[in-house]
């Protein structure tokens, strides 16, 4: 079945305008409906900018992936900020009057009366098969597209990496204070290599598996409509409705309920603070590890592999030419050595081989929460410019309505609360994953020493008892 938006599109949008520039009320120009039609292919667009890995320091606003404005608009920059993007601000000051309906609440609970926690869900797994270059407009434009299977209905939908996209958009536009990982980036050239095609599968599943492991995202309307839609109008409709979603932005907070008692606003700064310390030394460490797991592949499948390499060949020349030798008894201790120099040459394969099973798995686990790391700024801005509207706000001098004053510091603790629940997950899936990830590296390790020490047992036993060469 083609994926939405492919056969369902408009023709091919108007040449620029003059000058070079669209505005958003123009043909093809952004934010109107066709703001996300796929005219070109998935690598044609400019790719989308992952957020740097940067400092995680709240104070530190220069750092940030989205003020990096021109030095000429320093009116404008703090007006892009992560936190006024998220409308945490209009929440804070109760401008957000919508109403928010029961089905879109999403509650906030400390199940261990200490630490707060989104409401568990239903985790999603998917799997993504199948990937199928496909064509449009008489073969001038290419994509790839691919097949997704959710458990919940075991039904496949097909999705470009377009669509992957646009879905990454609209999350991190509906939870402002979530860590929603960057997508795997596109590729400038070798976009059809089948290499490039299969890793790219791999980590776009990788990356749904992410969002269905969250309890919040997973079940969302914006991940159903992206997981289940198939039929080309309720596409454009679910598309519409995702895009005016009332409920993103400071309507997101509107949707939280906490069940629980809410933070005290030094507790709440203290512990935001202490993540901010921790993800950046995270992000040290494992920027560390990947080096070292690079260096160590690169020994592996180099020097340490042609060392044994050269060892296989210097005894296995050793026997061939002690073969030719006088001594009729000698043949068992010739014959060995040429088993030994087998031994060492396949050993250097062994080596050439490992790091695909250990070293390189590590890395890519590692790189996707490194991807994580990168989405922790904007959350922690999140908060840390809510906490400072409260301080102007209580801090003014000016006649205060002590009820809005009780109210500010209310919404100011959902949006805590909010934050120090997405930290908690992210802990939670933090402690589960390097576990898995280093149960596995080092079951990897064992097979992999446990298989020299065979090899070097054989090898050893091809020697006769030294008894019998007397």
């Amino acid at each position: 079945m083609q994926p939405p938006g492919d056969e369902w599109e408009e023709p091919p949008p108007p040449p620029p305008v003059e000058g070079g520039v669209q505005f958003a009320d123009q043909p093809g120009g952004g934010g109107g409906e066709n703001e996300w039609s796929d005219y070109d292919s998935d690598e044609d667009q400019t790719s989308r900018q992952t957020r740097p890995s940067v400092s995680i320091d709240p104070d530190d606003d220069s750092r940030s992936a989205h003020t990096a404005r021109s030095n000429t608009m320093k009116k404008s920059m703090n007006r892009f900020t992560p936190y006024v993007k998220s409308g945490a601000e209009d929440f804070i000051l109760g401008k957000d009057k919508e109403q928010i309906a029961d089905a879109d609440t999403i509650t906030i609970i400390c199940p261990n009366n200490i630490d707060l926690c989104w409401q568990p869900n239903q985790i999603i797994t998917v799997e993504i098969t199948e990937p199928i270059k496909k064509q449009k407009f008489k073969g001038m434009k290419s994509f790839m597209s691919y097949h997704i299977t959710p458990n919940t209905t075991n039904l496949t939908v097909e999705r470009r990496y377009k669509q992957f996209d646009w879905f990454h958009d609209r999350l991190t536009e509906k939870f402002p204070c979530f860590i929603i990982p960057p997508l795997p980036e596109k590729a400038v050239v070798g976009k059809y290599q089948q290499d490039f095609i299969e890793q790219r599968r791999e980590k776009l599943e990788l990356w749904l598996n992410r969002i269905g492991r969250h309890p919040i995202i997973s079940h969302c309307n914006v991940t159903n409509h992206f997981l289940k839609c198939h039929d080309e109008k309720d596409w454009k409709d679910g598309k519409r409705k995702a895009e005016t979603d009332k409920t993103a932005r400071s309507g997101f907070f509107m949707t939280v309920k906490c069940d629980a008692p809410p933070p005290d606003n030094m507790i709440s700064e203290s512990y935001v603070g202490s993540f901010s310390t921790f993800s950046k030394k995270m992000e040290g460490t494992l920027d560390k590890l990947v080096r070292q797991n690079e260096d160590y592949a690169g020994k592996m499948t180099g020097g340490i592999r042609h060392m044994y390499a050269k060892f296989g060949q210097i005894y296995k020349e050793m026997g061939e030419l002690y073969d030719t030798g006088p001594l009729n008894n000698s043949k068992p201790v010739n014959v060995a050595l040429m088993g030994t120099g087998r031994c060492y040459q396949e050993i250097s394969e062994v080596y050439e081989n490992q790091p695909r099973f250990d070293a390189h798995v590590l890395s890519e686990s590692v790189r996707e929460y490194q991807g994580m790391l990168s989405s922790v700024p904007d959350m922690l801005h999140v908060h840390k410019g809510a906490a400072q509207k409260v301080k102007d706000y209580t801090q003014n001098q000016g006649v205060k309505d002590i009820e809005e004053e009780a109210n500010v510091l209310q919404r100011y603790s959902t949006i805590s609360a909010a934050v120090m629940s997405e930290i908690n997950h992210f802990h939670t899936e933090r402690n589960r994953d390097f576990n898995v990830m280093m149960r596995e590296f080092l079951a990897s390790q064992i097979d992999f020493h446990k298989n020299i020490v065979q090899k070097l047992e054989h090898a050893l036993n091809q020697y006769p008892d030294p008894a019998t060469l007397e």
